[in-house]
Formats: structure tokens, sequence, C-alpha cells
């Protein structure tokens, strides 16, 4: 999932300051009003705010949703955002060989009204991270390969329209789309920019998900508690023909604790793939926060034998633990998980744990150690311990 959501935060932010500066003295009542709900976002920062802020309510969405409501109410003002992250990791065997991945997102939106928002991603990305030196079904860096895997180009990654009706009770949205973006999310582990960087922990591994593709993506929800969404994408985009072969996604989810610092979300979702003759699969995906500032979570995922042998994963589960707290105004975060995949047609799976440590050093900056061990499900590959460093830029 998703870079999606974070870089928001700064673009809003630079978006409402511009608005305090004033123009003459009959904005002093705007200006006002705008600043007030300027301290109210920095105080999201603030260690007295935080500390009582439910993990949900932290997340990097679900901190800027008011201000993007705020924005959505001025129609017609393109607002421009981006994130860098840059990450080094390193095999710790006897002739260890570096290996670095960087990406940069630039992103836009306007609203059309108070429903109805234009976004765009543009991507440029480059290194292939250690995947390209052990083999693996894990991913050892779910950022590596941005853009053309070069950074030698900008990718237009997504560009879509979204639009929310009968008081954002139903959402459609629809143009080219990420997938992971709405299904198979999780709380605590599913942004390789900001959680754990191990595409396992991303996303669901058995999900037939490819490259991003036109397609258009329905979401009702009842009571703030209960969803269901569906999805329908292009399966192959460099198909002529955009009506035929279309990838079929559907999730349903429930919330309970809604709000407190016990916070459940459970989810469950079904795929059906059409150049795998049709053949579905379905997986689960759980997160709890404990006491605000601990956290749990899982995944399970099962492909048909047929679409396995498509894919080439028959099943996957991952679960982890995490810790979260902000001290001195710095949000600090630590993340532990493991998992198991199945190879189609393997004897054993392929074992992946993850440790990472992510500091805060300001409102923008993020600095992430982590260690990573990886038990292949290939003999020849064997056993692997990876040391690495990640820093992120929003702004």
């Amino acid at each position: 999932m998703n870079r999606l959501f974070l870089p928001v935060c700064g673009c809003l932010l630079l978006a409402f300051l511009f608005m305090r500066v004033p123009a003459c003295a009959q904005q002093t009542d705007t200006i006002a009003a705008d600043t007030s709900l300027v301290e109210k976002f920095l105080g999201l920062f603030e260690e007295a705010d935080a500390g009582d802020i439910p993990e949900m309510k932290r997340s990097r969405k679900q901190q800027v949703d008011e201000l993007l409501k705020a924005i959505l109410e001025e129609p017609g003002k393109l607002q421009f955002s981006g994130v860098a992250t840059t990450s080094l990791q390193v095999p710790l065997v006897n002739d260890p060989t570096w290996k670095g991945v960087g990406s940069f997102d630039i992103f836009a939106y306007v609203s059309f009204g108070a429903n109805a928002l234009l976004f765009f991603d543009l991507e440029a990305g480059g290194g292939q991270g250690p995947d390209a030196l052990i083999p693996n079904i894990s991913g050892l860096n779910a950022d590596a390969g941005g853009g053309d895997g070069k950074g030698q180009n900008l990718t237009v990654l997504e560009a879509w329209t979204e639009f929310k009706m009968f008081q954002e009770i139903f959402t459609v949205t629809f143009g080219k789309i990420d997938p992971t973006n709405y299904f198979d999310n999780n709380l605590h582990a599913n942004d390789e920019t900001s959680q754990f960087i191990s595409g396992v922990f991303v996303n669901n591994p058995v999900l037939p998900v490819g490259l991003n593709s036109p397609g258009i993506h329905f979401r009702t929800t009842f009571l703030k508690r209960f969803y269901i969404q569906y999805g329908h994408f292009m399966a192959d985009p460099d198909s002529p023909d955009i009506m035929t072969n279309h990838l079929k996604l559907l999730e349903t989810g429930l919330k309970v604790f809604r709000g407190s610092g016990w916070e459940a979300n459970l989810r469950v979702f079904g795929h059906e793939q059409p150049l795998a003759n049709h053949t579905r699969g379905y997986g689960l995906s759980f997160d709890q926060l404990i006491a605000n500032n601990f956290s749990i979570f899982a995944r399970y995922g099962e492909n048909s034998n047929e679409l396995a042998g498509w894919q080439g994963i028959k099943k996957a589960w991952s679960g982890g633990i995490g810790f979260q707290k902000t001290v001195l105004q710095r949000e600090f975060k630590i993340g532990l998980a493991y998992a198991e995949t199945w190879a189609w047609q393997a004897n054993d799976p392929e074992k992946l744990a993850e440790f990472y440590f992510s500091t805060q050093l300001n409102k923008w900056v993020f600095v992430t150690p982590n260690a990573q061990w990886l038990q292949s499900y290939l003999p020849e590959v064997g056993e692997h311990f990876l040391a690495g460093l990640r820093i992120n830029f929003s702004y």
C-alpha cells in the first residue's frame, strides 16, 4: 500500500501555511480560522495530543482527514506534494555487497467541489535491492523497482478521480489505480516507506496483482464500522481491449471498539484472475491496537491450485507485534514480524523475519534501521542475514 497517503501531510501543511499570509486587512477572520486549523494539525505531533490518540487516528491518512475536507471545500486549487525514500541493505556474508534503492514521488491533486477529487502520482525509482542478489519470493525490499527500475524516467503510477455520495457512505474511484491501496489493508504492516520494508509484510503475496492498471473501485460503509468494496481492474495493462480480462477483487471488513485504545479491524477478501482461467483465491487480514501503544497484526491467504501454478504462490501467513510512543514530540516505532510463504509445489515454506526501529528526526524526516533473516525455499540459496537503513522524507 501504500505511499498514497504518507506525503499528503507535507502538501496540506504548505497549502495552509500559504493561506496564513494576509493579502489585505479584510482577510483577518479567514486567516485566524486557517491559523487555528494549522495549529490543530501541528498539535498532532505534540506528545500531549498524540499520546492519547489511538493508533488508527495517528495514521497519516487519518491525521489529515479534516484538512483534506477543508481543501475539498475550496475547489479548483491544484496542490502538490512529494515523498522521497532511500534505503541501503547489505547481506551479512563473507564478502558483503551493499545494495541501494531510491524512489521519488510527485503528487498532484485538485478538488471539484466537496465530494470530488482528482489525483495524480508521478514516480521515478532506481535500484533492485538485495532481491537481485538473493533469489526469494518474499521480497526483501518492497520499494525496489519503482518507475522503470533504473530511475531514468517518470512513470504515471496513478491517475484517478474519486466521488463520494450520500454523506460519504458510498465512494467510487476510477482511473489508473493501485488495487493495494484499497484491498488487503493493514494498519501496522502496509507501507514499505514507514513500516516493514519486506514485501511479504506490505501485502499478502497470494494477491495476483501486477502493475497498476485502469479500473474502477466501489466502496460502501455502514455505521462507520462495516464496509463492502469491489474492484474491477485490467489484468493486462498492455491489452489493446480495455473491456476484456478483468481482475476482480471483493472485500468486506469490520471494525470493533472504534475510537478506543483497543480498536481492531478484521478483513476478508477474495480475488479472481482471468489470465489464469478465472481461478480464485482468498485472504484474511487482522490488526488490533492494545492500550493505545502496542499493536498486533496477522495475515493469511491461499490460492487455488491452478492460480498457484500461474502465479507461483500457493499460500502464505504472517504475523507481528509493534510498539509506538511519542517522546519529546518525536515518534518512535518498533516492529517485529515473521512470515512463511509456500511456493507452488515447494516442499518447505520460505521463512522471513524482520525487525525495525523508526525514529522521527522532525515532522518530515524518519530514519529506520532494520534487520532481516531469510530462509529461502530453495535449498541452494539457504539462510541469509541482512542489515539495512531507510530514510524517508515527505513534504
